[in-house]
């Protein structure tokens, strides 16, 4: 078994603040030690309304690089 998180933790819906991105939320899922993280399939996250197909491979690029590290 893997630790993962899930992006509604880092949403702003439980602290105040704003949410973190989803480009600084992969890393930083990657440095509080978790090996995954299940995304939120609404704002601020992952609205797939909001994900054109270049974000999505940006996204899936960011995680490779993040898991190579």
């Amino acid at each position: 078994m893997k630790p993962s998180s899930h992006s509604v933790s880092l949403s702003g819906f439980f602290y105040r603040g704003n949410p973190v991105r989803l480009e600084e939320l992969i890393p930083k899922v990657k440095q509080y030690g978790s090996d995954g993280v299940e995304l939120m399939g609404k704002r601020p996250h992952a609205n797939p309304g909001d994900l054109s197909a270049e974000s999505r491979r940006n996204l899936r690029e960011l995680a490779h690089q993040v898991d190579s590290t």
